[in-house]
């Protein structure tokens, strides 16, 4: 009994050094986004586990990453931008993701805005943190909508600059701009990017690794309390809002702004699958990577069991397919069409074959129907009704120019009419806008025959975006250098013709430094191909780290590099080049033996074409080779 009661004493020590005043940072100003943390503090909950927390607003000189690094904040509210964070060295750990759908959207008060192809040419008010729009830019770059097609411009977060026309869309908050203009009675359009497949977590409860370890059961209490307050606020939206009115309403809103926010929330923080608070999705997260590093925000790993709070309530298993079951699952997948055509055809000999029928072809996502002679609908699958948006009443005798729109209509008809005459399977790849969202479909139309005869077309279309975009990725990675990680010669060629054709349109100027590493095969000779390779590669990590996310670098040679410095004069350009020589000079790559770097510097001139320009940066780069290396020369 006294050694149980030591350890009881022992344990309950070490509960008691945990650290008990807390302080919480927020990422704006107070409003309904942080109502489960208010509702804590206010209830009592974090008082319940002996809890004293404060909750700061933001300060707009505030690093909320460097609030927790330097201790000044035990937690804080970020967005999914801390991945970034994490891999670039900062300590963190996401205890949970408040928000499963970021609020994040681009809004617009202009009628002639339909579509993201509309965003040409418009002037766009948004941050110019990459990191922290990169679910925006994701789903304008998926739209074919790049930086040059738009006029970006500084945030001012003020309404009335979208009201008054100062921009044609503003980077909003879907729980507060639009309910400001609906108050107004003004006409808006939202483009989220949810709704275009970039969908990023938002407002993650967040802290260090060395917290946890110190602090243990403070962070597990102060995380559970903290859910509990959100779901007491969700079920008690209107006394919530009414605790941040009177109490925390540094931003004077109306108490039914304020219910109004707490609604549209809502929506946003209950994850449906679970119904849960919180939750934190590999899979998900792996994706929101995925986007980072096709906008050149990283091209790191990282190890997502160090990023997820290990008492996060949310687990999802992910299966991974080796060799041999792919092989396996190939054979399942022709098995299994065997037995598709098998069940067919004993279908056709029984009375009850059209109810059999539905019931195996609505077990599939792909859209299955079929027509007869006059190219009328004489059935189709649970999955077509979705897609048409209509009954099984509404398509039956109708033909396509009475249930789709006509363009697609006319395209459906002429495949049809190529089947008929052919009399053999007929196999079309079309793009088709659905809910705003551009869908590739491969269609497969062959005749329909009973007893021998042709009675109609039966026809299967699938959904392959996923798939061609998927193949489009892998014809990106062609465009890499495999040693060094950076774009090569075949990549340089593309990018130099596409801004040549910008400056000629739009007189979009735009710089180019060609770089050769000086005496490199001496080096090659001297110490062996593998400190070769090394020196490439270090050079290149110096370059990409002081190079701005919109620049790009290429590997055109043995040891020629370049930059390409979008919307860049002259004398920014060469501030840039020279600080990068300048360190690799000081770079200690190999002992005793210095690298240094000639450097060709240009810009644009009117006449120029991709010859012309190129091979002006290689004859400034030869020149300074010839002058004694080691400097720039610009033109």
């Amino acid at each position: 009994m006294k050694i149980l009661f030591i350890l009881f004493m022992l344990i309950a020590s070490l509960y008691s050094n945990e650290k008990k005043n807390l302080t919480l940072q927020l990422s704006w100003l107070n409003q309904f986004q942080f109502a489960g943390y208010y509702i804590a503090k206010e209830k009592g909950f974090y008082k319940d586990v002996g809890l004293n927390v404060t909750l700061n607003e933001l300060n707009n000189k505030i690093e909320l990453v460097d609030m927790i690094k330097e201790e000044k904040a035990d937690f804080a509210i970020g967005r999914s931008s801390l991945l970034l964070d994490k891999i670039n060295g900062y300590d963190i750990v996401a205890l949970g993701a408040i928000f499963q759908h970021s609020p994040l959207m681009l809004l617009t008060t202009n009628e002639e805005i339909k579509t993201i192809s509309d965003f040409k040419n418009k002037k766009i008010m948004i941050t110019p943190d990459a990191k922290f729009t990169a679910s925006i830019m994701a789903m304008l770059n998926s739209n074919g909508i790049y930086k040059e097609h738009v006029n970006m411009i500084t945030h001012s977060f003020n309404i009335n600059d979208l009201i008054n026309k100062k921009t044609d869309l503003m980077a909003s908050y879907i729980s507060n701009e639009p309910i400001l203009l609906q108050e107004k009675g003004i006409k808006y359009k939202i483009f989220h990017p949810k709704d275009y497949g970039f969908d990023f977590y938002s407002d993650i409860l967040f802290t260090s690794s060395k917290f946890i370890k110190n602090n243990p059961t403070t962070t597990k209490n102060f995380y559970e309390a903290s859910l509990k307050g959100w779901e007491y606020a969700l079920k008690n939206k209107a006394e919530t809002a009414e605790i941040i009115y009177k109490k925390y309403n540094s931003q004077n809103k109306s108490l039914i702004n304020l219910i109004k926010e707490g609604e549209i929330l809502e929506k946003l923080i209950i994850n449906e699958n679970d119904n849960k608070i919180g939750c934190l999705d590999r899979t998900k997260l792996e994706k929101t990577l995925d986007v980072f590093r096709i906008l050149g925000l990283t091209k790191e790993k990282l190890d997502l069991d160090s990023f997820i709070y290990e008492d996060n309530h949310h687990k999802k298993i992910v299966y991974e397919l080796d060799y041999q079951q792919r092989n396996l699952l190939i054979m399942l997948i022709i098995f299994m069409t065997i037995i598709f055509i098998l069940i067919i055809y004993f279908l056709k000999r029984i009375h009850d074959k059209k109810n059999l029928l539905n019931a195996v072809i609505n077990t599939s996502d792909d859209l299955i129907y079929y027509k007869n002679q006059n190219l009328k609908y004489i059935g189709c699958n649970d999955a077509f009704k979705k897609l048409a948006n209509k009954t099984e009443n509404e398509i039956i005798g109708k033909d396509d120019f009475e249930i789709f729109d006509k363009k697609y209509a006319q395209i459906f008809r002429e495949n049809d009419l190529k089947v008929l005459k052919s009399k053999e399977l007929i196999i079309q790849e079309e793009w088709f806008e659905i809910d705003n969202k551009m869908l590739l479909f491969q269609s497969k139309k062959r005749p329909l025959k009973c007893m021998g005869a042709q009675i109609g077309i039966l026809g299967v279309s699938r959904d392959i975006t996923s798939l061609y975009e998927t193949q489009k990725k892998l014809e990106e990675q062609a465009t890499m250098d495999e040693l060094t990680k950076v774009y090569n010669r075949k990549s340089f060629n593309q990018r130099l013709k596409e801004k040549v054709e910008l400056f000629k349109r739009y007189e979009s100027y735009f710089c180019i430094a060609l770089f050769d590493i000086d005496d490199f095969k001496l080096v090659n000779d001297n110490y062996g191909h593998d400190i070769g390779d090394k020196v490439l590669i270090e050079v290149c990590e110096i370059a990409k780290q002081h190079i701005r996310n919109t620049d790009l670098l290429f590997r055109v040679g043995g040891e020629e590099f370049i930059i390409l410095y979008p919307k860049t004069l002259i004398d920014e350009a060469y501030l840039s080049i020279d600080k990068i020589r300048n360190l690799i000079k000081c770079t200690t790559i190999i002992e005793n033996h210095p690298i240094t770097v000639s450097v060709g510097l240009t810009q644009i001139h009117k006449n120029d074409d991709e010859e012309s320009i190129f091979k002006r940066i290689d004859d400034l780069m030869y020149q300074s080779k010839r002058t004694g290396k080691d400097k720039i020369t610009v033109d």
